[in-house]
């Protein structure tokens, strides 16, 4: 990070930098770099070395849309959509609500949807289709189609699943 320009890498990617650390948003929250744990640290300066588009194009993907995603395609299901279906599935309308929790927005997607901006550039929509006991519940998780230009597929799944993990934190408990 010492041979990047902190004025170049603040303007690409929504970061401060107050001439000793990066401060990055992070699931509506500023976070120090210096201050996260490993996973989330990788996970940051990744985002911050990359030469991504700046701004999200509104164009939804799926996670086997993203380049050379399909080969992690069964373990991104099992640690995102098993685990949001988990929790949102008999209760959906809680998605919304604690996604509002960390800064999301709501979403036109499933029967109840959040979209959350894990880094200012790349939003995660996360939708939920309602389950009862004649039907089961499903999910999805949509990237915008320039998630890739920040991110690897690998880091992608960890940081939906990061967020998948902070929503079932600030969800309501269970009735």
């Amino acid at each position: 990070m010492k041979t990047l320009n902190p004025s170049a890498v603040t303007q690409r990617t929504g970061a401060a930098h107050d001439g000793n650390d990066y401060f990055i948003p992070w699931f509506g929250e500023s976070r120090a770099l210096s201050s996260v744990n490993n996973t989330e640290r990788v996970l940051i300066l990744h985002y911050l070395i990359s030469e991504g588009t700046r701004k999200p194009v509104n164009k939804w993907i799926a996670y086997r849309d993203i380049p050379g995603a399909k080969f992690y395609e069964p373990k991104f299901h099992a640690r995102t959509v098993r685990p949001l279906v988990k929790r949102f599935g008999r209760e959906p309308d809680a998605l919304p609500r604690a996604g509002e929790q960390l800064n999301g927005k709501r979403a036109d997607a499933g029967d109840y949807a959040i979209t959350l901006y894990p880094f200012p550039y790349v939003p995660i929509t996360y939708a939920i289709w309602a389950g009862d006991d004649k039907m089961e519940a499903g999910a999805a998780i949509l990237f915008d189609q320039t998630a890739s230009g920040w991110l690897n597929a690998e880091d992608i799944a960890v940081l939906a699943s990061a967020g998948v993990y902070k929503l079932c934190a600030f969800a309501p408990e269970k009735a």
